[in-house]
This record gives structure tokens, C-alpha cells and sequence, in this order.
């Protein structure tokens, strides 16, 4: 019952087809490219996050919405789509209360991190 949770999860978070869609390019006998992707991708978003916390908390406009705009378009090729959107949405934040606007979509995304986040690990782990 528990698999079937993370199952229906993954395919809220990320679009599995846009993920393996990779494995056309994956050399026979090297590693696997999808989990190279996977592990290159939780590395680096973790770190683009703590960038877009920090822009935010000194009100950096600019800060945020570069850290937004690498996450989006790394998220988007690998398939977690509702993360883009977030990400988007933090770009496009410009009225008087921005930074309090993007302080709420931050939240937001950060949970949605976590949903991909987990879909990432189980399709890694189903990998090896």
C-alpha cells in the first residue's frame, strides 16, 4: 500500500516519460544516464533553493529570480513540471509586494522539492 503511495506521488511530481525519455541517448555499457541526470539534478537544486532563500531574506530581486529561473529550466527537463511553474511564477513576481509574494510561492515550491525530491530517490532506487 505504501509503493502505491510514492507511485501515484511520482506521477504528480514528476513526468516520468519526459525523465526516461533520456534513455534514447544512454550508451550501451556506461552508467546510467537517468540516475546521473537524477543525482546531478539533487545536488544542484538544494543549492539553487538556499540561493532563492537567501535573495529573498535581503529582498534581492534580482537574486531570486535568477536562482528561480536556473531551478525552472532544470526541473522542467527533467520532467517536474508543478516545480517549473513555481519557479515561473517567482520570475514573473514584479508588483510593489514581490519579495513578500515570492516569500509565499517559495513555500510552495520547497514542498513541491520534496515531492520531487522523493520521486527522484524512488526512481533512482528503481534504477539500480
Amino acid at each position: 500500500m505504501m509503493y502505491e503511495k510514492v507511485v501515484d506521488r511520482i506521477d504528480d511530481a514528476v513526468n516520468l516519460k519526459v525523465l526516461t525519455s533520456f534513455a534514447e541517448v544512454q550508451i550501451e555499457g556506461e552508467p546510467d544516464l537517468i540516475v546521473e541526470l537524477i543525482d546531478l539534478y539533487l545536488d544542484d537544486a538544494p543549492r539553487r533553493i538556499a540561493s532563492l532563500q537567501e535573495a529573498v531574506a535581503k529582498a534581492d530581486e534580482k537574486g531570486f529570480r535568477r536562482a528561480a529561473h536556473t531551478l525552472k529550466g532544470s526541473s522542467a527537463n527533467l520532467g517536474a513540471g508543478r516545480l517549473a511553474e513555481l519557479c515561473e511564477q517567482i520570475e514573473r513576481a514584479e508588483d510593489d509586494d514581490a519579495v513578500q509574494e515570492v516569500r509565499v510561492l517559495l513555500q510552495s515550491m520547497e514542498r513541491e522539492f520534496e515531492h520531487v525530491r522523493r520521486a527522484f530517490s524512488a526512481e533512482r532506487l528503481r534504477r539500480l
